[in-house]
C-alpha cells in the first residue's frame, strides 16, 4: 500500500513540477519587457500596409483587400532599400511581385491532392532591386469568393522580419508545447497504468491524445512550424486532421470518468467522424474538394461533441453516478477554456497590435482544463490503486491458508472450476501427514503447527514448479500437476521423500515427519475430475496401509 502511494505521489509531483517549470519559462517570455520587438534598427523598418492603388487608381490597404484577384502598386519613393526585402505572411493567396513593371517573382505553389489547394500559412522574404521605384502585387486568393490575405507587409532586413515573427510566436508556441507535452505525460501514465488498474481503468489516453491534438492544432498560427520546417501545406493538413479527430476524445474521456463507457454517444460521434474523414479523404484524392472546403463538417462534429459532452455532464449529475465535487472541477475547467477564447475576441478587439497569437488565452483555458482534469485522474488513480490493492489483500487472505501460506480449500475449488472449464488434463495427488494426531495429543499443538508447516513447504518445494500446491484440511495437502505426466510426479515424489529424510535429520522431530501419497490422471475426455480425485484419494490410503505392513507406522 505504501508502495502504491509513493508511485501516484511521485507522478503527481513530476507533473506538478513539469508543469511549474513550463509556465514559469512561458511567463518569462510572455511577460518580459522586451516582448515588444524592439531591435536596435527599428527605424529601417519601413510599414508598407497603407499607400497601396488598385488597379482604377483607388486608394486600398494591403491589410483589407476586397474579395477575390487583386492588383495593388505602390511607389516605394524615397524608401532606403540596399539589402532589404519585402516582407509579409499571407494565408492561401497566391503571389506575383514585379518591381517597377518586371515580374521578379511568383508564389503558386502545387501540392499532390491530399494536401488540396491550399498552404495555410507562410512568409515570403523577396529581395527588393537596389533602384525600384514602385512595386505591384497580383493577388489571387485561392478559393473564390474570399479576399487575398496578406499581414505584417514592410521592407525591412530578412533576419530582422524572421527574428519578428519567432519573437511573436514564441509565447503563443511555448503555451502548444507545455499543452503537447502535458499529453504525453498522460499517455505514458496511461499506459503505465494499464495493467494496474484494469477494469476500473482511468481514462489518461483520452485526455492525452485531446491534449496533444489541441497543442498540434493550436501552434498553427504562431508560424514557427511553418518557418521551420519550411512545408506549410503539410502543417496545414495535420491542423486540419486534428480538428477532424479531436472531437472524439472529451467525449470519451467525460463517458470513462462519469462511468458512461457504455453511451451509444460515443460510436455515434466515432461513426460521424469516420464519415467526415473518409469524405474528405475521398474527395481530395479525385481533386473535387478540399480539407479546407470540408472544415465545415469538422466544425460541425465539434459542435455535436460539445452537446455529447454536456448531455453526459448532466446525466451523471442526475443519476449521481459521480461526486458533485468533479462536476465542479469539470465546470471550472470548461469556464477557463470559454473564458480563453473570450478573452482573445476582446483582446484582438481592443489591441490587435500586440505581439501575440490570435488564440494565446485561449490556450491558457485549454491548459487550465487539462490541469484540473489530470489532477482529478491522478487523484482517481491514486483511489482505484488502493482500493485494488484492499481488495487484492483481501482475497489472498481469503484464499491463502494462515498456517504454511500454501492456497487453502477455497482456492482449490476455484482451480476445480478452472479445470472444468478449461478441459485441461492434469495429474490429482493426494497427500496426507501420517501420525499428526498422535503429535498433537502428545506433544501439543504448537509441535503438530511444526510438524504441518514443515510437510507443506516440502510439499510446495517439490511440486510449484510442475503446477500449484494446496493444504484442504488438518493434515491433507493436494498438488495440481499441469507441467508433466507420469515420470515428473515419480520425480517430485522422490524428491519429496528425499526432502523427508533430510529435515528428520536435521531436526529430528519426536515423531519422524511422514507423508503418504497417492495420484491419479485427470483427463475430460474420459471421465470426470472428482472420479480422479476418488482414485488419488484411494491409492493415498493404499500407500499407508503399505507403509504400515513394512512397519513406518
Amino acid at each position: 500500500m505504501k508502495n502504491i502511494f509513493k508511485i501516484n505521489s511521485a507522478a503527481a509531483a513530476a507533473i506538478l513540477s513539469l508543469l511549474l517549470i513550463l509556465i514559469c519559462s512561458a511567463a518569462a517570455v510572455i511577460f518580459d519587457g522586451s516582448n515588444t520587438v524592439n531591435f536596435s534598427y527599428d527605424d529601417d523598418i519601413t510599414d508598407l500596409n497603407y499607400g497601396w492603388a488598385d488597379a482604377s487608381g483607388d486608394d486600398v490597404s494591403a491589410d483589407s483587400l476586397p474579395t477575390d484577384d487583386a492588383v495593388i502598386t505602390r511607389s516605394l519613393g524615397s524608401i532606403e532599400l540596399d539589402r532589404k526585402r519585402l516582407c509579409f505572411g499571407c494565408v492561401d493567396t497566391h503571389v506575383t511581385v514585379y518591381f517597377d513593371g518586371k515580374e521578379t517573382y511568383r508564389f503558386a505553389p502545387e501540392y499532390a491532392r491530399i494536401f488540396g489547394k491550399s498552404y495555410g500559412r507562410y512568409i515570403q522574404m523577396i529581395p527588393i532591386p537596389s533602384d525600384a521605384k514602385t512595386v505591384t502585387l497580383e493577388l489571387h486568393p485561392i478559393y473564390e469568393g474570399t479576399s487575398p490575405v496578406l499581414t505584417s507587409l514592410s521592407v525591412q532586413d530578412a533576419g530582422q522580419f524572421l527574428g519578428s515573427v519567432y519573437h511573436n510566436g514564441l509565447p503563443g508556441f511555448t503555451l502548444c508545447m507545455i499543452i503537447f507535452l502535458f499529453g504525453v505525460l498522460m499517455v505514458i501514465i496511461g499506459f503505465s497504468t494499464f495493467h494496474t488498474v484494469q477494469g476500473e481503468r482511468v481514462d489518461f489516453f483520452s485526455l492525452g491524445a485531446f491534449a496533444i491534438l489541441a497543442g498540434l492544432w493550436s501552434a498553427n498560427d504562431t508560424m514557427i512550424i511553418q518557418v521551420f520546417t519550411q512545408h506549410p501545406e503539410t502543417v496545414k493538413l495535420i491542423n486540419y486532421l486534428c480538428l477532424i479527430f479531436i472531437a472524439y476524445l472529451p467525449v470519451s474521456f467525460m463517458a470513462s470518468t462519469t462511468r458512461q463507457r457504455n453511451s451509444p454517444l460515443l460510436p455515434v460521434l466515432m461513426g460521424l467522424i469516420l464519415l467526415n474523414f473518409t469524405l474528405t479523404l475521398t474527395l481530395s484524392l479525385l481533386g473535387i474538394a478540399d480539407v479546407r472546403q470540408m472544415l465545415t463538417f469538422s466544425h460541425i462534429n465539434i459542435a455535436i461533441a460539445l452537446a455529447m459532452t454536456v448531455y453526459l455532464m448532466i446525466t451523471a449529475a442526475r443519476k449521481k453516478t459521480v461526486p458533485v465535487q468533479y462536476l465542479h472541477t469539470v465546470t471550472v475547467g470548461m469556464t477557463a477554456a470559454v473564458l480563453g477564447v473570450a478573452a482573445d475576441m476582446v483582446r484582438y478587439l481592443l489591441f490587435p497590435n500586440l505581439p501575440l497569437s490570435a488564440s494565446f488565452f485561449s490556450r491558457i483555458g485549454i491548459l487550465t482544463f487539462l490541469i484540473l482534469m489530470g489532477l482529478h485522474l491522478m487523484t482517481e488513480r491514486t483511489r482505484i490503486a488502493v482500493e485494488q490493492g484492499q481488495s487484492e489483500l483481501m482475497k489472498k487472505m481469503a484464499y491463502t491458508d494462515g498456517l504454511t501460506s500454501l492456497s487453502n480449500r477455497t482456492a482449490f475449488h476455484e482451480k476445480e472450476d478452472d479445470l472444468r472449464q478449461d478441459k485441461s488434463e492434469c495429474v490429482i495427488v493426494q497427500l496426507d501427514i501420517n501420525f499428526l494426531k498422535r503429535v498433537n495429543d502428545e506433544y501439543g499443538h504448537a509441535e503438530g503447527d511444526r510438524h504441518i508447516v514443515a510437510a507443506a513447504r516440502i510439499i510446495s518445494e517439490s511440486f510449484e514448479s510442475l503446477g500449484s500446491c494446496y493444504r484442504v484440511g488438518g493434515d491433507e495437502f493436494i498438488a495440481v500437476v499441469q507441467k508433466g505426466g507420469s515420470e515428473e510426479v515419480e520425480r517430485a515424489l522422490a524428491a519429496m521423500e528425499q526432502l523427508i529424510s533430510e529435515y528428520n535429520s536435521a531436526h529430528e522431530p519426536p515423531v519422524p515427519l511422514q507423508i503418504a501419497y497417492g495420484w491419479a490422471h485427470y483427463r475430460p475426455q474420459e471421465g470426470m475430475l472428482e472420479a480422479a480425485e476418488r482414485l488419488a484419494d484411494r491409492r493415498m490410503y493404499e500407500k499407508k496401509k503399505e507403509m504400515k505392513s513394512r512397519g513406518r507406522l
